[in-house]
């Protein structure tokens, strides 16, 4: 039988048994619920004089604030990095109901104790890109150890395995066993961490550090509360003398939010799904012990389908009943009364389901937002502003905008030709980006949607208020500065895309991308072009192909009013949607006759560039190429004939001729239907309205068709015929009765003139002229 590596006899002694039984270690995970509620008993069992926490010293002076009534978690501590060419750093130090760290805070405020974090002091730790790091726990996830675990009892992860060892006893009392357990857990994880991992970062100049604060408490009755991969190495006796920083810090408390404190959106030291954890949490304080893990799987799932209602997805009852007993169920198998997070999402599958389960799927995507949480906590008044405040004002005064008073001001941009004008609108865009309230944009040019793009002038109607100020508080954990929260915006909308499914709508990544240019953003788009890139790869969609080379003309190279030098290149990107749309035209011929409107609205959108001043930027003889390519094809339907045809005319590459012999030809369709006899038309009306009239011999032909049927064929086509001409404005209208005026020989000056004729009266003059022909053919006069 293999030795144990620790027993929990063993442990306890270490743990509770060193320094003459005054010093107590709390090995942690942050974050965990569980051992929040252990830490807690532990502290009002033992009464320490003082409690040491796994915190950088330097961040002290925010320990009153953390305890303040005013304060709601989650709260952040956000520590700057120095001054560097690429912005200040900053890295967060999250506090929330379920963290270890924030219950031994207020215990011992509740106690009178004192409080010291005793890790290494954030200037000491800024790496040579000037970024603070704080210590991930990865290991709980990679160490050999982990892998074994699960393997021998079948989890998936190391998530699943905390969970399914230590966030089941949340709520019961035995904290000396519940650490005893954990200490060999996190012994084991860190045995089975290479060595060289842990020599390569920070984790022993940090585990000094701490060493010697707690050598420094020698002799007082103490807790000890840090991650518990850290303690096998500050049990024994050390003499380590506590480093003093090198580099400058500078911290705030500030507000935080359960979406930034998942593990998944980026947070390394974070559980997956807090909003979860703290529901456990809340059951188990109401309660006063364990929680009743049924009644919480009920109100959870229950609140999901609410959730899902909301969202217009509902879950019907009986795919409710089944989601929660399969859930519970599939944690019976494992061994564990509790119901945990892999049950949860394994019984949502399994009941909600009925496709293939990838990304983009809505109930899996839907189950992990709502539990990853939406609720923001509130820093004290006293606890003062972040930085981006200060940035602001700064950007604001470089601006030449009056924050003296909040009274509202016009102010207009010339953003064409003046950059100072430009960095002011790129400014302001930012702020509107964080939902400022600061100022906004009354008329300009919009890129973003490619409308009035040819205004010279944005004019805006500005006011700073204390409202706008608080709001870049609420938003000060996404930067140090008014651009790095605004790209962090931009990416949590990137993000939303693939939680909705939409991770490949090139149009909607396209809108994101134009909205970060508008916003002086570019050098922060490189992930998103290489995504929008991939998407035009893989895409079908003509319409957004064409929509996407119309509006990066805006953008895509130097003199277009939204170009950025530090952006990606925008030029290649529209090039590459170009050879795409290029490439799809050969399939059109065989298309749904419903995926023709937009497929021809394309051509007439892509031609229209390539007859723009930005025409030499594509290779617009492919594009004719491909436009003969189609009128060459077997069964091309005759809607499409028309509209390539008068792109084709049009572009030089076929002449007026061969428009009308098809104009003509479709017009007589010897057996069609009166629909199919007016699609050329509806076509050519789509793509090239303008040659009817400005093309003599077309109308001429077409005409001439209309002329040569009977009354009969005319009156069948007439409907078919109206419903074509619609697609005409009224200055177009006129246009097309002027040249037909002048082809008919008519007067054009009795245009305008308004007729009293109505269309009934329309029909008994066609029904009368029916009956005089009849009447002279029978006396042989016709």
């Amino acid at each position: 039988m293999t030795e144990p590596l620790i027993t929990r006899d063993r442990a306890e002694a270490e743990l509770f048994g060193t320094r003459g039984s005054t010093c107590l270690f709390a090995p942690i995970r942050h974050h965990s619920p569980a051992c929040a509620w252990m830490l807690r008993a532990m502290i009002r069992d033992h009464a320490p004089e003082v409690i040491l926490i796994e915190m950088p010293a330097d961040l002290a002076a925010h320990i009153p604030h953390l305890t303040d009534p005013e304060t709601v978690a989650p709260v952040a501590i956000a520590a700057l990095g120095p001054e560097a060419e690429a912005g200040r750093s900053v890295a967060y130090y999250p506090f929330s109901d379920t963290s270890p760290e924030l219950m031994a805070l207020r215990e011992a405020a509740r106690l009178g104790a004192e409080v010291r974090f005793i890790d290494l002091a954030t200037g000491a730790r800024v790496k040579d890109d000037a970024r603070p790091i704080p210590q991930p726990e990865d290991p709980f996830d990679t160490a050999a150890f982990i892998a074994a675990s699960c393997q021998r009892l079948g989890l998936r992860d190391g998530n699943e395995l905390w969970d399914h060892l230590f966030e089941v006893r949340l709520g019961e009392d035995d904290w000396r066993r519940f650490f005893a357990d954990v200490h060999a857990y996190c012994l084991a994880i860190r045995e089975t961490t290479p060595k060289g991992r842990i020599d390569g970062d920070d984790t022993r100049p940090r585990e000094a550090a701490m060493r010697a604060h707690i050598a420094a408490c020698a002799g007082k009755r103490m807790v000890v509360v840090t991650g518990g991969f850290h303690t096998p190495a500050l049990i024994g006796e050390g003499s380590d003398s506590v480093p003093k920083p090198d580099k400058s810090s500078e911290s705030y408390l500030i507000s935080y939010g359960e979406e930034a404190l998942d593990a998944l959106s980026g947070y390394a030291a974070g559980l997956r799904h807090p909003a979860w954890y703290a529901r456990a949490m809340a059951a188990a304080e109401a309660k006063g012990g364990p929680p009743d893990w049924d009644a919480l799987l009920l109100e959870t799932g229950t609140d999901f389908a609410a959730h899902m209602k909301a969202a217009k997805r509902r879950i019907a009852q009986p795919q409710l009943v089944e989601m929660l007993t399969m859930a519970k169920g599939l944690a019976a198998m494992k061994g564990r009364t509790a119901t945990l997070l892999p049950d949860l999402f394994d019984g949502a599958r399994t009941a909600l389901i009925k496709g293939q389960a990838g990304p983009g799927e809505p109930f899996t995507e839907g189950l992990h937002a709502f539990l990853r949480g939406t609720r923001l906590g509130t820093a004290p008044r006293a606890a003062g502003r972040p930085p981006i405040v200060a940035d602001a004002r700064d950007r604001a005064g470089r601006a030449r905008i009056d924050l003296d008073d909040s009274t509202r001001k016009a102010r207009k941009l010339d953003i064409r030709r003046k950059p100072a004008h430009r960095a002011a609108s790129q400014f302001l865009h930012q702020m509107n980006l964080l939902d400022t309230g600061f100022a906004s944009l009354t008329s300009g040019p919009d890129f973003v949607t490619g409308s009035r793009v040819d205004l010279l002038f944005e004019e805006w109607d500005i006011g700073w208020s204390p409202f706008v100020e608080g709001r870049l508080i609420d938003v000060a954990h996404q930067g140090a500065t008014v651009p790095q929260a605004a790209g962090a915006v931009l990416l949590a909308r990137r993000a939303a895309l693939f939680e909705q499914g939409r991770g490949d709508d090139i149009a909607a990544l396209l809108t994101l991308v134009i909205t970060g240019l508008r916003a002086g953003l570019g050098a922060r788009l490189s992930a998103m072009v290489g995504e929008l890139t991939e998407s035009v790869t893989n895409t079908g969609d003509l319409a957004g192909l064409a929509a996407m080379i119309d509006r990066l003309q805006a953008a895509a190279a130097p003199g277009d009013p939204l170009h950025d030098a530090d952006a990606p290149d925008l030029l290649a990107l529209a090039r590459r949607a170009f050879d795409r749309l290029v490439y799809l035209c050969a399939d059109l011929p065989d298309r749904p006759d419903d995926e023709l409107d937009p497929a021809i609205a394309a051509l007439r959108t892509l031609a229209g560039v390539l007859r723009g001043p930005n025409a030499d930027r594509f290779e617009g003889n492919r594009f004719d190429a491909a436009m003969e390519d189609i009128l060459q094809a077997e069964d091309c339907p005759p809607r499409l004939m028309g509209a390539v045809m008068g792109l084709l005319v049009r572009a030089g590459r076929r002449d007026d001729g061969d428009l009308a012999r098809l104009l003509s030809g479709s017009l007589r369709g010897i057996g069609g239907t009166p629909d199919a006899r007016a699609a050329a038309l509806d076509g050519l009306l789509t793509t090239a309205p303008m040659l009817l009239w400005q093309a003599r011999a077309v109308l001429e032909a077409a005409n001439a068709t209309l002329i040569a049927l009977d009354d009969d064929g005319f009156l069948a086509l007439l409907p078919s015929l109206r419903r074509s001409l619609t697609a005409l404005n009224p200055h177009e209208t006129d246009r097309l009765a002027e040249e037909l005026t002048l082809i008919l020989g008519e007067n054009t000056a009795t245009l305008g003139q308004r007729q009293s004729f109505s269309e009934a009266d329309l029909h008994r003059g066609m029904a009368l002229d029916r009956a005089l022909g009849e009447a002279l053919r029978v006396d042989g006069l016709a």
